[in-house]
C-alpha cells in the first residue's frame, strides 16, 4: 500500500528548466535534507490527489500543469522494517519564491546539474534526471499528463 508521494515543482525558463528544491526544517524529521515536495496519502485519496493537496500545504503553488512521473522511489525504513514505494510527480509552477510552510526552513530554484548535486538522496537524483526526457517525449508525457480542474478541456479522474 502506498503511504508517500513525492512532487518535483519546476519551471520552464528561456534558459531551460528550473528544479525547486526545499530543505527539512531542523524540527521535522530529516532535518537539513534537501528535497521535493514530499507527504503522506490520506484516507480516501489517490496518490495524485495527495500530491497536488502537498504541493499547495509545502509551497502554496498551483500548478500550471501536472504529470505523473515515470519512477517510483524505493526505501527500506529501519524503525518499522519495511520498504516503501513512493510513486513521483512533477508540477509546472511559476518561477517565483514559495511560500514555506513549517516543514521546511529554505528552499532554491536549480539548473540541472546544481539540483542533481543538491538533493540528498539517490531516488531523488533519479527521479530529477528523467524530468528533462519526458518534457522532450510529446507521447509520453500526453499519457502523463494528469488533468486539473483549472484545465480548459479537462476530464474528471
Amino acid at each position: 500500500m502506498m503511504k508517500y508521494i513525492d512532487v518535483f515543482p519546476f519551471s520552464q525558463t528561456n534558459d531551460g528548466l528550473r528544479f525547486l528544491l526545499l530543505r527539512r526544517a531542523p524540527n521535522n524529521s530529516y532535518p537539513g535534507i534537501w528535497q521535493p515536495v514530499a507527504g503522506k496519502i490520506k484516507g480516501g485519496e489517490a496518490a495524485w490527489e495527495a500530491g497536488l493537496r502537498e504541493l499547495e500545504e509545502e509551497t502554496n503553488f498551483t500548478p500550471r500543469q501536472f504529470y505523473a512521473l515515470d519512477h517510483v522511489s524505493t526505501y527500506y525504513l529501519h524503525r518499522t522494517d519495511e520498504i516503501i514505494h513512493v510513486p513521483a510527480f512533477i508540477a509546472e509552477v511559476e518561477l517565483k519564491d514559495p511560500e514555506l510552510s513549517h516543514e521546511h526552513d529554505d528552499f532554491k530554484w536549480l539548473v540541472l546539474e546544481e539540483a542533481l548535486k543538491t538533493v540528498s538522496w539517490t531516488p531523488y537524483r533519479k527521479a530529477i534526471e528523467s524530468i528533462p526526457k519526458l518534457m522532450t517525449s510529446s507521447p509520453a508525457l500526453a499519457l502523463a499528463k494528469i488533468l486539473l480542474k483549472n484545465d480548459k478541456n479537462h476530464l474528471n479522474h
